[in-house]
């Protein structure tokens, strides 16, 4: 498993490359890689209307997601996870959680500590409400291919596809 997995190193880097050496560059690139790989496990259950139940993201049912829609629907999914109203997410919340959901782990995919792991930006073991959100702009960032605000679900489908599983 890359080292970087171990932690974000800031919640904010704008440009991988502007005054980075080439290593500083490719472990940025690497770190914003495995933050949207993380963050698409926290929102995967909640992501299209029609997905068998789940929460929707896709509030005015046209079809894509917006950044809007996105985060209103990572906040519910972080609001769902914690379980004790603490104001934070275990690794054990995430999994009761996704289990109650009937999310089964799939062969490859991160564990939940792996997932915390990659955007807990003060590493400690646990996932504040700014740490998954930012994460989840990340996601939505990564996801958009064609840059149009949303999220079709083409995108949303190839973004799980290829996120899911350890890199």
């Amino acid at each position: 498993m890359p080292e970087t997995l171990t932690r974000a190193p800031s919640r904010r880097t704008p440009d991988c490359s502007a005054g980075a050496s080439g290593e500083e560059t490719k472990m940025k690139k690497s770190t914003l890689s495995l933050l949207f790989v993380a963050s698409m496990t926290l929102v995967a259950p909640v992501a299209f209307a029609g997905d068998g139940g789940n929460r929707k993201m896709d509030a005015d049912g046209d079809g894509t997601v917006s950044a809007a829609e996105h985060e209103a629907g990572a906040k519910a999914m972080f609001e769902k996870m914690d379980a004790n109203k603490d104001g934070s997410v275990t690794a054990a919340e995430m999994d009761a959680a996704h289990a109650a959901m009937g999310k089964k782990k799939r062969e490859g995919e991160m564990s939940s500590v792996e997932k915390i792991k990659v955007i807990d930006s003060n590493g400690d073991g646990k996932l504040s409400a700014d740490e998954h959100s930012a994460g989840s702009r990340a996601m939505f960032e990564k996801m958009d291919t064609d840059k149009n605000g949303s999220l079709s679900q083409a995108e949303n489908e190839a973004g799980h596809k290829t996120m899911m599983t350890k890199h």
